[in-house]
């Protein structure tokens, strides 16, 4: 009975007190570093364009350098020009006479008269009475192995008859007509042809048109009567010869043969402005003939550049125009990459050597194709030349000329971490490094130096003793008429303590470079373009100064996340100053939209680090700062705002390497346990 109601009693109390099982709560707080860092007054002062030079003791002076002119003198050497343009048409063209010929022989006008040969047998001696041997003969005259047609502006039709018979001829009188219309091209008449002389007569044909089958018609011809007894051989001729001269053809359907249309030699001057260059090498380079022919038959042009040279051989080519089809040009391009060119114009001339001067020969064929082939008086051969080089180096005079560089603004970054205040600077250099390429003198006058602060709209000129110099630059050396070439190297220096206390963030400069001022010098001037004029900016800055207000800026990256379990109660920042500066601080923290989350420490002191009688830091000063914290977004980015001042006050005070501030920034988080 006890047993079963404990029983009982222990299951009532079981389901009557049943409860959730509820997870207990704390919060923790933990105290987690965000950044440690340690910076020198360089990393304060200086980027990557500066670098730092330290003396025995560690004092530290910022050297600045950037390229200050790249002057190009690409378009002095780099030769683009036409030559040669000119234009051949058939009336310019002298062609080749056409002879033919015929004989007749005193044995043929024998065998013509009844019992000739009977009465005059060959070989024998006779006494030859008068006779007329010719009345209307036609004899015909085939020309068609020169031409099928041909009409003339200008041409002479020549006649000349030898006389081989043993007797006298006289009035002959002989026509020419063309075979198909019966047109009369001319008439001669010779008097009297004495034996074993020749007679020769002419006439203008221009504008006449003839056929290949021509008609000489001999009207009359007489024999007269031989002084006695004469021998008698059937071979003794007369020969005539018809010769078509001077032919100038408006319209010719004809085989013509290979003919020269132009021949020249030129001297051609480059336009280089000032420079006489006697030489230069080719880097990149290429001559273009570009020509179109109307001529039915193939062109041919040899064209030569004696002066124009690899591996001591002068350039020639011969290159084929095939006759243009749609009006296009045909383009002959060759490449003279590394080739010389000797720019004193052709050799022996008269007046001896010039400078500038290409001299070249062209030589224009009509190249025959032996078919029979139609031209006419507008066809032509159209052509010019181009030349187009990059050259590695020139030599000669460069020319006696002023160079105007405009006003340019170059931009530095040596200060432009300090947004304001002032900095006293104890000194400060500014130099010109200049190295000359050029085989010629130089001067150099600024019209403008000095520096630019865009934010303070504040500029300081170099001044006016400085400006007003003109300041001599001398010439390279070559020393095997190749790279390298030993440049001269100018330096130019002036004070730049005013002109970088205004915390620049430009240089402005303005020059005249005046190229061989004094005139042409004996040693030979030369140029590789590829090295001219190079020229940097350089500044030494001390670093021994008074700061005053000096404010700087330096911003961090960093990811700070926050959650429901998380949260920032506190900041701290412990920093070790061992720098001589007094310093009012501001952290202002932002997300990763760049928003502003919120701004600490505001100007909180900053104590400088403790100096001895000579101003040298002998112990670090230490500061904590702390600031409450209530914002839930997350930190993704944070800005430091910093103004020093140097201490002691109004006197200058030397940094050395070993001058370091160290920088720790944690964070009070509290974190939810058990939600």
């Amino acid at each position: 009975m006890k047993k079963t109601l404990l029983i009982l009693l222990t299951t009532l109390l079981f389901f009557a007190c049943k409860h959730e099982l509820e997870r207990p709560t704390w919060d923790v707080d933990l105290l987690v570093p965000l950044i440690h860092s340690q910076m020198s007054i360089n990393d304060i002062l200086t980027d990557s364009n500066t670098t730092i030079n330290e003396d025995a003791n560690g004092f530290i002076t910022l050297i600045f350098q950037e390229d200050f002119i790249d002057f190009k003198f690409d378009t002095l050497v780099n030769i683009k020009a036409r030559t040669d343009e000119k234009s051949t048409t058939l009336d310019s063209v002298v062609f080749d006479d056409v002879v033919i010929a015929d004989t007749s022989t005193i044995g043929e006008a024998i065998s013509e008269i009844p019992f000739g040969t009977t009465l005059f047998p060959d070989g024998t001696m006779r006494t030859i009475p008068a006779l007329t041997i010719a009345n209307e003969d036609t004899i015909n005259v085939d020309a068609s192995e020169y031409f099928e047609t041909m009409t003339l502006y200008n041409g002479m039709l020549k006649i000349k008859l030898k006389n081989g018979y043993p007797t006298d001829i006289s009035n002959v009188s002989l026509s020419l007509i063309n075979a198909v219309n019966q047109n009369l091209i001319a008439t001669f008449n010779f008097p009297l042809i004495p034996s074993g002389t020749t007679a020769e007569d002419s006439i203008d044909i221009s504008g006449q048109t003839l056929d290949e089958n021509l008609l000489a018609i001999l009207h009359n011809m007489d024999i007269n009567a031989s002084n006695g007894d004469v021998l008698i051989n059937y071979e003794d001729a007369i020969i005539t010869t018809i010769t078509i001269a001077d032919i100038g053809l408006l319209e010719a359907t004809a085989f013509f043969p290979e003919q020269q249309l132009d021949s020249s030699k030129t001297e051609f001057t480059f336009d280089l402005g000032k420079a006489q260059l006697t030489e230069i090498k080719i880097k990149e380079g290429a001559v273009t003939i570009s020509a179109l022919s109307t001529l039915p038959d193939t062109g041919k042009i040899i064209y030569n550049i004696p002066s124009l040279r690899k591996n001591g051989v002068p350039f020639t080519s011969t290159s084929v125009i095939p006759p243009s089809i749609n009006g296009e040009m045909t383009m002959l391009n060759f490449d003279f990459d590394g080739y010389l060119l000797d720019l004193t114009g052709q050799d022996g001339r008269l007046g001896g050597d010039t400078v500038n001067t290409i001299y070249s020969e062209s030589f224009t064929y009509i190249d025959s194709t032996g078919e029979l082939v139609t031209i006419n008086q507008t066809d032509s051969f159209y052509s010019f030349t181009d030349f187009d080089f990059v050259t590695e180096y020139a030599r000669g005079f460069l020319g006696q000329d002023t160079l105007e560089v405009e006003e340019t603004q170059s931009k530095t970054n040596v200060f432009n971490k300090i947004i304001s205040g002032d900095l006293d600077l104890e000194s400060a250099t500014l130099s010109l490094n200049i190295k000359n390429y050029l085989g010629a003198d130089l001067q150099i006058k600024f019209d403008k130096l000095g520096t630019y602060n865009s934010v303070t709209n504040t500029t300081v000129s170099a001044g006016f003793n400085f400006l007003s110099q003109f300041f001599t630059i001398p010439r390279a050396t070559e020393i095997i008429g190749a790279i390298p070439v030993v440049p001269s190297i100018t330096n130019i220096e002036l004070d730049a303590k005013d002109m970088l206390e205004i915390l620049p963030n430009k240089f402005q400069s303005k020059m005249d470079i005046y190229v061989n001022p004094f005139g042409q010098s004996s040693t030979p001037g030369f140029l590789y373009p590829a090295h001219t004029i190079d020229a940097s900016l350089n500044l030494e800055i001390p670093l021994s100064l008074i700061a005053n207000n000096l404010t700087l800026i330096d911003t961090n990256e960093v990811n700070i996340n926050q959650s429901s379990e998380i949260e920032i109660e506190k900041l701290f920042i412990t920093i070790k100053n061992g720098i001589p500066f007094d310093a009012s601080i501001n952290i202002i923290l932002y997300d990763e939209f760049d928003n502003l989350i919120d701004t600490l420490f505001n100007n909180a002191i900053l104590l400088s680090a403790k100096v001895d009688e000579n101003n040298m830091v002998f112990e670090s000063t230490t500061s904590t700062l702390t600031a409450d914290y209530n914002q839930s977004m997350n930190i993704r980015k944070i800005i430091t705002v910093a103004t020093f001042n140097t201490m002691p006050n109004n006197s200058f005070v030397k940094i050395y390497s070993d001058y370091k501030m160290d920088l720790t920034m944690s964070a009070k988080l509290r974190k939810t346990i058990g939600n």
